[in-house]
């Protein structure tokens, strides 16, 4: 029986393996806490673990660790407290190891402080004491997340009937008709499980859901009983309900309601569900309606009454939202238009892909294709809903039941600041039916099973590929050098800590940044002694007065190896995303300044070189500007060592222009010199410098780049003519200048200024 079972429906049983498979592998990789408050529910778990009985609520932050998450209806507690119990989980607040460097303001899947918390080889397999309890509750939402994708099917199995598929047979068929109209039914049958299979995929490998189905959370059980309850609801329009059907379907709705409060919302579906079949089936049946009403609401209150009573008594309200908030913090300021435009934005972006506490992202390309697959969908879905009257009482339940969990999540947004996606997974089961029976509508019948097929594939390898390309990337932990490594150690600098820690060496990239723009810094650390403190890096941009341009601070080895796990000897290559300011008007040169300090005692390390000679930890030069977007009035073409090109000057009132091009990356800082002269060619005045008031040396010039660099010419107003040239700063050799045929002119060139 279980091997027809299997074959019949092969597609689901290769998805629903594949869906564990992966939601096991997405907790396997995820690091523990690096999940939406999987702290704060663990805690609750716990608590419930070690005889406590349920968190009772207190503004009392010292009163347990489960925080606002002591509110949250108790059953996924109370299962994974029960699978628990056994296990030694006491090192449970020593993992949760907050990383202070934590923050959103890295951008995209950049792997830089992506991590709330440190992690040690006490999270490694075999896992023991608080990681095992972590992963088996994790293994429970896995499981929770495989029912969500089960019950899915089953809904989907109801909304795509024969009528939705393909059109009815005639009405005086013949024999030969019958008979191939059963062949007909068979293989639209097997269509429908192709099609439903393909919903599981949609609901079960959204990357976002994979993600919470290996945390410790009670998202993955919440769209389980939606998936569950609304497969129910939609068989009872299609078969009426007896008593029997009436009180299970109250216990599902009850022990929903005891799993998330957004689940009441189950029991409000259910019953207009009823009162519409009552009102259907005629005043004959009132009074039998009426008690199936009464049963519903009595199975309901069992199951889940006891909990929102025991709010009621405790709290003063039914839900402990209120309480919620008041630990969790409410909104501050008032929603305007614009806000909630962007917190909507937001929710369709996590709801889909927001790893980590929000701030892991995938490529705006992949949301925006989302988006546009779910408009085709919807229009689809109206499509099926003109075309043909037997789906129509289905997808207005789920649009409903949609339409429920969006007033309940708006109401919370407007409560406070909480636009999280996976909130709207009670509505995943509707997104995983409606997304194939919106596209089916655009296919052809006899490609719908291949297109089906192929959708479910691409959703797997999308959660698959997410796991891979975005989530595992994030947390992963840099590799120590070795000897060879450090032999290919750039600009070597070899600074050291108060004999703690050595820069090595250093790299910027790029040379030239424009306002805004980002950079790269990577540092090449090694450990010279055992540390007791974790010190902090800090990293400072200043400019040629020593003004901090821009600035960030963050653990080494991108936030994940504080140095108190460092052994001597060991070295790093350490990249950080760094932005370049913002308020830049003038080109700017700035430096980049590397401390070591302690966040205890606020105080750098002190720095020094080999010889132990106090110094200041400057670590590389870097230019800000814009790029050059203006010509030159007088174009020229004068060609300085073969590197570096004059390509035009202006002359202005009080001013002189010059504009260099350089034609392959620099290695010197040359100087430019401007001479003054008169009408007898005698030298009135000079000026000596760098590029741009020395903002802009020639070793930081990009291939290509236009350098305008201006000088003023106030003080020389009898000068009847200008001579510029280009020499070395150590040497003072000037260099040789060639013109556009290559001949040699000299080593300075000559400006007539017109008087």
């Amino acid at each position: 029986m279980i091997r027809v079972t299997l074959r019949e429906h092969r597609a689901f049983a290769i998805i629903g393996a594949a869906f564990l498979a992966l939601a096991i592998s997405y907790g396997i990789t995820t690091p523990l806490f690096e999940t939406p408050d999987e702290r704060e529910h663990f805690a609750f778990v716990q608590h419930v673990a070690r005889g406590q009985g349920l968190p009772v609520q207190s503004l009392d932050r010292a009163a347990h660790l489960a925080k606002q998450e002591g509110s949250q209806p108790p059953l996924y507690y109370l299962v994974a407290a029960a699978l628990t119990f056994w296990i030694d989980a006491s090192d449970f607040p020593v993992l949760a190891w907050e990383n202070p460097h934590y923050g959103y303001n890295i951008p995209g899947v950049v792997n830089d402080n992506k991590n709330l918390f440190i992690h040690t080889a006490r999270e490694n397999f075999p896992y023991t004491g608080a990681a095992l309890a972590i992963h088996v509750a994790r293994g429970l939402s896995a499981l929770c997340g495989a029912f969500a994708v089960l019950f899915t099917y089953l809904l989907a199995l109801e909304i795509f009937s024969a009528g939705v598929i393909a059109s009815g047979a005639k009405q005086s068929p013949s024999y030969k008709e019958i008979a191939s109209s059963q062949k007909t039914l068979l293989a639209m049958t097997s269509e429908r499980r192709i099609l439903a299979a393909s919903a599981a995929a949609f609901a079960g490998f959204i990357p976002q859901f994979l993600f919470i189905s290996g945390a410790v959370s009670n998202d993955s059980a919440i769209a389980a009983f939606s998936a569950l309850a609304l497969w129910r609801l939609t068989r009872a329009l299609r078969v009426p309900p007896d008593a029997r059907e009436i009180f299970w379907l109250g216990i599902i709705c009850g022990l929903a309601a005891l799993t998330k409060v957004s689940g009441a919302g189950l029991a409000v579906l259910a019953a207009l569900l009823l009162l519409y079949l009552g009102f259907r089936s005629g005043r004959a049946e009132i009074a039998r309606r009426a008690f199936h009403f009464l049963l519903f609401a009595v199975s309901v209150g069992l199951v889940a009454g006891w909990w929102y009573a025991r709010n009621y008594f405790l709290y003063g309200e039914l839900t402990g939202t209120e309480m919620m908030l008041k630990i969790f913090g409410a909104r501050l300021e008032p929603m305007t238009a614009e806000l909630l435009s962007a917190q909507i934005h937001e929710l369709r972006e996590t709801f889909l892909l927001g790893f980590g506490w929000g701030n892991i992202r995938a490529h705006p390309i992949i949301f925006y294709a989302w988006e546009t697959l779910g408009a085709v969908a919807t229009m689809g879905v109206v499509l099926a809903f003109l075309r043909q009257r037997e789906p129509r009482a289905r997808i207005l339940l789920l649009l409903a039941w949609a339409l429920i969990m969006v007033a309940a999540l708006l109401r919370w947004m407007f409560a406070t600041q909480a636009p999280h996606g996976r909130l709207f997974f009670p509505v995943l089961p509707v997104i995983g039916v409606l997304f194939p029976l919106g596209w089916m509508q655009f296919a052809p019948a006899r490609f719908q099973s291949r297109v089906a097929l192929a959708a479910g594939a691409t959703m797997c390898a999308f959660g698959v590929f997410a796991l891979r390309a975005i989530l595992a990337p994030a947390y992963a932990i840099p590799a120590w050098l070795n000897e060879n490594d450090a032999q290919k150690i750039p600009n070597r600098v070899e600074i050291h800590y108060a004999d703690k820690m050595k820069l090595l060496g250093y790299e910027i990239s790029p040379r030239r940044a424009a306002p805004r723009e980002s950079l790269t810094v990577t540092l090449y650390w090694q450990s010279l002694a055992p540390m007791d403190a974790d010190y902090t890096i800090g990293l400072n941009l200043v400019d040629l007065n020593q003004r901090v341009l821009a600035s960030r601070n963050s653990y080494p080895g991108k936030g994940s190896l504080p140095t108190r796990l460092w052994q001597p000897g060991q070295m790093l290559r350490d990249e950080y995303w760094m932005p370049a300011p913002a308020k830049i008007s003038e080109p700017t040169l700035a430096q980049l300044q590397v401390t070591l300090y302690s966040r205890d005692a606020r105080r750098d390390l002190p720095a020094r070189d080999a010889r132990g000679n106090a110094l200041t930890p400057l670590a590389g030069r870097i230019r800000i500007a814009p790029l050059e977007k203006s010509q030159p009035a007088r174009a020229t073409n004068y060609i300085f060592d073969q590197q570096i090109a004059l390509i035009g000057y202006d002359i202005e009132p009080g001013k002189l222009v010059l504009y260099w091009q350089a034609r392959a990356p620099l290695a010197e800082d040359y100087i430019v010199f401007v001479h003054w002269l008169d009408a007898n060619g005698n030298l009135i005045a000079q000026l000596d410098r760098m590029p741009q008031a020395g903002n802009a040396p020639t070793s930081l010039w990009e291939s290509g780049e236009i350098i305008r660099d201006a000088y003023v010419t106030d003080g020389a107003a009898n000068a009847r003519a200008l001579r510029v040239g280009l020499y070395r700063a150590e040497s003072g050799e000037r260099l040789e200048i060639r013109d556009s045929r290559g001949s040699l002119i000299g080593d300075a060139v000559t400006i007539e200024v017109a008087q």
